[in-house]
Parts: C-alpha cells; sequence; structure tokens
C-alpha cells in the first residue's frame, strides 16, 4: 500500500536504517557472499491483508533459517506435536546457529530453530522420498505467503557443496537415534527449504499468517490450525535469534525469526507481521539493519508483546453520514432542506483504547472519506496511547490537502488538539459546519429576524391567518443567558414561535448549564411547546443561547384559536405534526445506523 502515515513512517525509518552500514555478508555459502550488501527492504502486514512496504520489499533472497518456524508449523500439523518433541527439544541453546550441542543422552537437538534442530524438523514433514518433502514444505511456504515460491538452484547445489558441518551435525544425530531417515536425503529436503526464495513482503505476510491465528491474510486460507501457532510462536520468543535472542525480546519484544541470508520476520500476535531483509550481518548472524528496524517499530508504535495492553476493540463504533448526521439544533424546514442536500459531513464514533492496531485501521478509514468535514468523536474514547500521535496528525494534515477538515470532539488529550479545531461535544462540531452550509446558500444567519409567515408551524397559512395568529400572541425579548418565562399561574405560554435567535433546552436539575452542555436547541423558524417547562419545580428548561425574540401563545389565546379560527389550529396541528414526523425520522435513521 503506497500513501498514508504509516507508509510514511516506514518510509522514514527505512531511510535512517539504510544509513548503517556496519556487518558482513555471509560468506560460508558462496552463492550467499555474491548478494548486494546495500539492499534493504521493509515491510509491515496487517491481518486484514494490507501491506505497507519500503526501500526494497520485492526483492528476491533465499530464506535460509527463516524458514525454520515455518517447517516446524508443518511438522506440527503433519505429524503431531508429541511426535516432533520425540525427536526435537524447545529449550534456548545461548550457542550460535550451527553450534554441535545436542541433549546428553538422546543426541536430541535443542530446539527447532537451530540447524540441528531444523534438519531433524525438515525429515519430520510427511513424505515418503525427498522429493515429495521438498515440494510438501515448499508448498507449505507458498501456502503462508500467500504465493507460490521458487527455488533457487543455484544457492541450493552451493549450500550442498559447504554443507560439511550440517552434514557431520546429521550423522552425529543419526549415530545416536535421533534422526531417522538416511543424512544425504535429509540435508537435501533442508537445503532445499533454505534455498527458496521470498522477499521481505512475503516474509511480512507469511508472519502476518502466524499473527492471524493460521489463516492468511491475503488468500484466507488456513495454512495451519491456531494451536500449532501458539506451539511455534512460543519457541520464536525464546530461540529465534540464537544466542541474540535474549536482548532481542528486551529491545523489541516479538517472537521472530533471523536468517543468514538477511532476512527476519516477525510476528505480533493478532495485530501484524514485519518483514525485513539486508544482507549485512552482525556477529551472531542476524541483519544489522533488520535488527535496528524492527527495534525502531517496536518502540515507536509500542509494539512490545510484554506491554500492557487494554481489552481490544474496534476503534470505530460507527459511521455517520448523510441523514444520520444532524446536530441538536431544531432547524427550520428551508434549513434542513439544504443540509439534506448537502451531505458533506461524516461523523466517526470512536470508542476504546487507541494504540497501533487500532490507530492504523482507523487512518485507513480516515483517508477513504472524501466528504467535505470529517468528525472524530472520542466520547467513548478510554485512551489514546502517545505512540500514534503521530500517526494521526499526519493523516489530518494529509486529508486537509485534500479538502477534507477534521474536526476533534469529546476529551481528546490536549497534545492531539494542537491546530484542529475543537468542540466538547459531536453536536456542537457538526453545528458549526452547519452553519458554514447555511451561510454559503444565502440563508439568515441566527441573529436575523424570521418573520411569522415563515415558521413551519405557519406553512400553508394565508397573511389573514397569519396576521390574526400574531395579533392573539406576546412579544418576549430575552438577553443571552435569560430563561424563557413560563407564563402566569392563571395562563400559561402554550406554544412559542422563535422569530430571531436561538433557544437552548436543558435539565431542569441545572440552571447554570454551559451552552456546550444543553440538552437541544432551536432556531428561529421554529417553534417550541409548554412541555419544555417543568412543572413540578418551576426550573426553566428554556434559556436564549443568543438575543432572541419570541411571539408567544398562551393557553387561553390557543383555546380561543381553536374556537374562532378552527382552520388555523388545524394548519399548526398539522404542521406540528409533520414537525415531529421529521423529528422520528432523523432518530430512525440514527437507530438503523446504531444496530449495524
Amino acid at each position: 500500500m503506497s500513501g498514508g502515515p504509516v507508509s510514511d513512517v516506514l518510509t522514514r525509518l527505512h531511510a535512517k536504517v539504510l544509513a548503517r552500514t556496519d556487518g558482513d555478508v555471509a560468506t560460508y555459502i558462496p552463492e550467499l557472499a555474491r548478494v548486494d550488501p546495500n539492499v534493504f527492504g521493509l515491510a509491515i502486514s496487517t491481518l486484514d491483508g494490507v501491506v505497507y512496504a519500503a526501500g526494497d520489499a520485492d526483492h528476491p533472497f533465499t530464506i535460509q533459517s527463516v524458514s525454520k518456524p515455518f517447517a516446524m508449523a508443518l511438522a506440527i500439523e503433519d505429524r503431531g506435536l508429541e511426535e516432533l518433541l520425540s525427536a526435537v527439544g524447545v529449550e534456548p541453546t545461548g550457542d550460535p546457529f550451527n553450534a554441535v550441542t545436542l541433549e546428553e543422552g538422546t543426541g536430541r537437538p535443542l530446539n527447532p530453530m537451530v540447524n540441528a534442530g531444523a534438519i531433524v524438523t525438515s525429515a519430520l514433514v510427511a513424505c515418503t522420498d525427498p522429493e515429495q518433502g521438498s515440494e510438501r514444505i515448499v508448498s507449505g511456504l507458498s501456502a503462508f505467503a500467500g504465493r507460490e515460491l521458487e527455488v533457487d538452484e543455484g544457492v541450493l547445489r552451493s549450500e550442498l557443496e559447504t554443507a560439511d558441518r550440517n552434514r557431520a551435525l546429521a550423522y552425529l544425530m543419526r549415530s545416536m537415534g535421533a534422526l531417522q531417515v538416511d543424512v544425504e536425503e535429509a540435508l537435501q529436503v533442508y537445503c532445499r527449504q533454505c534455498a527458496t526464495l521470498v522477499t521481505a513482503r512475503d516474509l511480512a505476510v507469511m508472519a502476518a499468517t502466524l499473527a492471524n491465528r493460521g489463516r492468511n491474510p491475503i488468500t484466507g486460507q488456513q495454512v495451519v490450525e491456531p494451536d500449532v501457532v501458539m506451539y511455534v510462536l512460543s519457541v520464536m520468543l525464546t530461540c529465534g535469534l540464537y544466542d541474540f535472542s535474549g536482548e532481542w525480546m528486551f529491545r523489541t519484544g516479538m517472537p521472530a525469526k533471523s536468517g543468514v541470508g538477511g532476512g527476519i520476520t516477525v510476528v505480533l500476535p493478532g495485530e501484524l507481521g514485519i518483514g525485513t531483509f539486508s544482507p549485512r550481518l552482525d556477529r551472531q548472524g542476524n541483519s544489522v539493519r533488520g535488527v535496528a528496524a524492527c527495534e525502531a517499530l517496536s518502540h515507536q508504535f509500542g509494539l512490545h508483546v510484554m506491554r500492557p495492553r487494554a481489552h481490544a476493540a474496534p476503534a470505530l463504533h460507527r459511521r455517520l453520514h448523510g441523514s444520520q448526521v444532524r446536530s441538536r439544533r431544531g432547524r427550520p424546514a428551508r434549513e434542513r432542506a439544504v443540509l439534506a442536500a448537502a451531505d458533506a459531513i461524516v461523523v466517526f464514533e470512536l470508542q476504546g483504547h487507541i494504540a497501533f492496531k487500532e490507530a492504523e485501521r482507523l487512518t485507513r478509514l480516515m483517508e477513504e472519506e472524501t466528504c467535505r468535514w470529517l468528525v472524530l468523536d472520542a466520547a467513548r474514547v478510554e485512551h489514546v496511547d502517545p505512540v500514534v500521535e503521530g500517526l494521526l496528525h499526519a493523516t489530518v494534515d494529509h486529508l486537509a490537502e485534500r479538502g477534507v477538515t477534521v474536526l476533534l470532539s469529546g476529551p481528546w488529550p490536549a497534545r492531539l488538539t494542537d491546530g484542529v479545531n475543537t468542540f466538547t461535544g459531536a453536536s456542537r462540531a457538526v453545528e458549526s459546519c452547519e452553519s458554514t452550509l447555511l451561510h454559503e446558500a444565502g440563508l439568515p444567519d441566527p441573529d436575523e429576524p424570521v418573520p411569522l409567515e415563515a415558521n413551519d408551524l405557519c406553512s400553508g397559512m394565508s397573511a389573514d391567518e397569519v396576521s390574526r395568529l400574531g395579533a392573539l400572541g406576546v412579544t418576549l425579548e430575552l438577553d443571552q443567558g435569560d430563561p424563557l418565562p413560563a407564563g402566569d399561574a392563571e395562563d400559561d405560554f402554550a406554544l412559542l414561535f422563535i422569530t430571531r435567535g436561538i433557544i437552548g433546552m436543558q435539565s431542569a436539575t441545572d440552571s447554570d448549564a454551559a451552552v456546550e452542555d444543553q440538552i437541544t436547541s432551536r432556531a428561529a423558524g421554529t417553534a417550541v411547546s409548554s412541555m419544555a417547562f417543568e412543572p413540578t419545580t418551576g426550573v426553566p428548561l428554556l434559556v436564549a443561547q443568543t438575543p432572541a425574540t419570541i411571539l408567544a401563545l398562551t393557553v387561553r389565546a390557543l383555546e380561543k384559536v381553536q374556537r374562532e379560527h378552527p382552520s388555523v389550529a388545524a394548519t399548526l396541528y398539522r404542521n406540528a405534526a409533520a414537525a415531529v414526523a421529521a423529528e422520528y425520522r432523523w432518530s430512525a435513521a440514527e437507530n438503523v445506523a446504531m444496530s449495524r
């Protein structure tokens, strides 16, 4: 995948690590000595099949010892765990990969990640002859990689010609009963396995297959069972980098396997796979650049498997768009029509703990949006890991270049709000976008008067009917923050037409609520009823958010309309029913979104 903040981070990291020129290529296999020492590829594969790559991620090289955990998985799948354990141990050695170290008394190699153990493990893969065994292993490696892999015949010949140490190990194990097949046949299978050509991209996908409980994220094929993966990762964790395994685990904290060809495959269970290739090796036989890149990725994205993690859940609770998106401000029909046609706002309601896995997926979803405004609401977010701040900021900047403005709402950490429009709640963010759209459409600003005939409840009335209705009302002028009076004891207000400004509704128990905390609001051109008052405590539920003008009908005035102007009353009630229906349709759209 090209573009996006993860790709940008990977590209910058690749450039930084590329400057490392220490280390030497392997020379004990002549063909490996001929590789270009400056090649460096880096890739990350997610569990939903996205691969990020940098540098020479598609440059082919022989897999060498990186094949060992995958051959171990195939052996367990074919023979069962107990048969593997009867032939190979699972203890770390602290010795180099080609050490002549066997279990005293049995000749059993200490683990499948050293050469002795890998030779026995490869021989355990189900087959009747070396050719069939090689086909099974290469086919299995191909399934892990999600594509057909090939063997470098030149490297294979070179390995067999210089395999004296491995040949000695094999004869020693056969003499002690640990190796049950012919030595030359075992070496043929093992060396062909090591000479299989892969890329850093392949190693990332192969690692992601292990991270994904044995299911390839590209093809969807279940390569091995989840229990097999558990056993393989356990050995990779303790033995994957030979006598560097302890320090690797301490600094990088992920199961991994290196090889003298310059490759490293790294698994973060349940989250991702990493693949690297650079042939310059340190004294333990591990890629210098590969180790440096993986350590940097682990630190930057908080990937250490021992790092405490909250319960994993998708970061995106739900996506609201179109008719599902509306602020808490009640608007007249003409404004609703403009907003419905615009379809310019998308809201992401986020949740839970946002670490690298969640942020990576979130940034991809953000990049897919083509709306004008994208609101990220953190009302349900428990924690944002500091390691992902750079990804989110980079995505915000990238979207801005494409004309998509990101707004933040809810309790975001202060360090993330720098330079980004931030609101206390999603409704306030959406309201800001709505106001811009209405202004661009030429509609009056909220502080401009809206005549009674333009009020939604007066739709369909004649000028004479509107005049009669207005004559029965009482005009109220309110300053910002003023509560709406509830009338008097003998004649309460029943219906309030807002002709200027904005009226907010707040909890009856909190008369001092801030504008941001109010339940909803109504703009000029709409109306509210007496149900917006608390009948028992007398605490007003309606407060002027801006200077406002109200035409109030009392209960007696409304009764007079019903008696003397029944057609006007019928129109009022019909329009009120239509307004309620519009509210219901919006609530239904939101509920449908919530149920998905």
